[in-house]
């Protein structure tokens, strides 16, 4: 049930970008013939942040979008979802290095679907939906009728999504820092289990020497005496594991 909840909610969620960026290609003559450019082009597009894959079959006259593909596809691009977003609504705005959306392809293809992506004014479609349907300064006038109060709210709003901006920035900046300090202990962590390795294998090694020279299979090193070398053997090995537990 829940498979089909999600595939359901991914058609939709295709379903209305296909609508927005024809609507924008009906709208504008550059795009369309952007899009007359790059007719029989697939893209393939991988989201990250949430996971979705879908493909953009690029036609003359607007654009199809698809769940599944079986055919060649000419372009790749993987990106988060934001990043994707901003790159469509200011194609040109630099984005942040671990943001950044990557395009595979032949450059010729990718430099025409860049250029199509620049003609696409999201942005002005947004604009002109705004202006058709929702008339602020109507709105405006009959908050402060009703409410000034509000309207006092209203205009503090800018400052307070700067402040929310700020907290988000400070947010990510303890977060790196976490991951960082994360990631210094696991390498620690890694250091400390090659010591412990290796001494376990030399207090080992001496053991098994003692072991040897109590038995007879490993000669007396110059004039120690039996009793001294196995002892020494012994107790060097058990010094080293000892030493190992005492430094964890």
């Amino acid at each position: 049930m829940q498979e089909r909840s999600s595939s359901l909610t991914h058609f939709l969620v295709l379903g209305a970008l296909e609508g927005l960026l024809n609507q924008v290609a009906e709208h504008d003559p550059r795009a369309r013939a952007r899009l007359a450019a790059l007719d029989g082009t697939v893209v393939r597009v991988r989201l990250d942040r949430p996971q979705l894959i879908f493909y953009v079959l690029v036609h003359a006259d607007g654009v199809e979008l698809m769940a599944d593909f079986e055919g060649h596809v000419h372009v790749r691009i993987r990106a988060a979802t934001g990043a994707l977003i901003q790159w469509a609504l200011a194609p040109n705005a630099p984005l942040p290095t671990e943001d950044r959306v990557r395009i595979l392809g032949p450059e010729e293809r990718i430099e025409l679907l860049t250029a199509a992506v620049s003609e696409f004014s999201l942005w002005q479609l947004v604009r002109q939906w705004l202006d058709a349907h929702v008339r602020l300064n109507d709105l405006l006038t009959l908050v402060r009728r009703e409410d000034p109060v509000w309207l006092e709210r209203l205009h503090a709003l800018p400052q307070q999504l700067d402040r929310l901006g700020e907290e988000l920035a400070h947010q990510r900046l303890l977060q790196e820092d976490t991951l960082a300090a994360l990631g210094k202990l696991r390498r620690d962590l890694r250091h400390a289990q090659k010591l412990d390795l290796l001494f376990l294998i030399l207090a080992l090694a001496l053991l098994f020497g003692a072991f040897a020279t109590l038995t007879g299979q490993l000669p007396l090193v110059g004039s120690l005496s039996l009793v001294l070398q196995v002892v020494g053997l012994a107790s060097l090995g058990l010094t080293l594991v000892a030493s190992r537990l005492l430094a964890r």
